[in-house]
């Protein structure tokens, strides 16, 4: 591998989505999902997010070395809020791995959060690589402690597979999201949050752009009555891979008003919609979050990539955080 001779660095406040799109492109390990800058956009660009917590290091030639977002959220944990930030996106160059810009890039954004008055960090990542360590490190030498809070895994349909259990489709009560829609959205996702020992809270003005507004996410409601009891949003994800293609994401779930029935017909309705658009796999993730047996009665089963949710104190003086939870619900992967 060549390997610049570049020693420099400068911070980069909300880089070009574009430019960091091709690091992570040219970075990640296949399969991924590839995120193109409509992609990065809904999870950084969302109304009460903070664009300055998206920071990357450039080298004097100009090429981006390295990129870590902090998305802003409001964090529940066993019924009190902190002000927190979700970590998510992070990127190294291989081009400059001599020069250790995983550490000084977690190190300056832990810091930045910790400037701007959050108290809470967490963050998903696959165990056993690097990046747990780098994390670690990152707190460790600030006087904090990374615990692993929860582990889990994605469960996977296989679009053919999940094609020939789907039973009839529920069209008469299953349709598209709807601006009117927005005020049972929040309800429903609140409630849904409202379960988990640790979620997101969810905000009044994300809804509809969370829902509705994000480019490659289909939201479909679940209507009775003239009211909407169900909820299931899913993104359509290019994947960087020799195999799949197109992956269906499922980043928002909301069915606990539904009786098991019509959650069934719900599930197979909108998936058969998803499968339609050309998604040759399912991706849920298994977080406690939401019952999941219609996704199992449809052969999903645990992907082999093990996660873990981490969750550290930005600050010394917050101390009750839990060593582990038995759930969580988030809306930022």
């Amino acid at each position: 591998m060549n390997i610049q001779p570049i020693e420099f660095f400068d911070e980069v406040v909300n880089p070009d989505l574009d430019e960091v799109s091709a690091l992570m492109r040219a970075n990640w390990t296949p399969p991924c999902w590839v995120y193109e800058r409509d992609l990065l956009a809904m999870h950084i660009m969302r109304p009460t997010a903070d664009p300055a917590m998206a920071v990357g290091l450039r080298a004097k030639s100009g090429e981006l070395a390295s990129y870590l977002a902090f998305v802003p959220m409001h964090l529940r944990i066993h019924g009190r809020i902190y002000k927190a930030v979700f970590a998510s996106f992070f990127t190294v160059s291989g081009n400059f791995r001599r020069h250790r810009l995983s550490d000084r890039q977690q190190g300056l954004m832990v810091d930045r959060a910790r400037d701007r008055g959050y108290e809470v960090y967490t963050a998903i990542t696959v165990a056993g690589t690097p990046a747990n360590q780098t994390v670690a490190r990152a707190f460790g030498a600030r006087g904090l402690a990374v615990r692993a809070a929860y582990n889990f895994r994605y469960l996977a349909g296989a679009g053919d597979i999940v094609a020939t259990r789907l039973g009839l489709s529920d069209t008469g009560h299953v349709r598209r999201y709807a601006p009117s829609d927005e005020g049972a959205g929040f309800v429903l996702l609140s409630a849904a949050a409202a379960r988990a020992p640790l979620a997101h809270v969810v905000e009044r003005e994300d809804v509809d752009f969370i829902l509705r507004g994000r480019p490659r996410v289909k939201t479909y409601v679940y209507e009775s009555d003239g009211r909407v009891t169900g909820l299931m949003s899913v993104s359509l994800l290019p994947v960087l891979s020799g195999r799949v293609g197109l992956n269906a994401y499922v980043e928002a779930l909301a069915l606990g008003r539904l009786e098991p029935e019509a959650r069934t017909a719900f599930v197979d309705t909108v998936l058969r919609l998803v499968l339609a658009e050309g998604a040759q796999a399912v991706m849920v993730p298994d977080t406690g979050c939401s019952d999941l047996e219609a996704f199992r009665r449809l052969g999903f089963r645990a992907a082999p990539r093990k996660l873990r949710l981490l969750l550290a104190p930005l600050r010394a003086d917050v101390t009750d955080l839990p060593e582990a939870v038995d759930g969580f619900c988030l809306d930022v992967f």
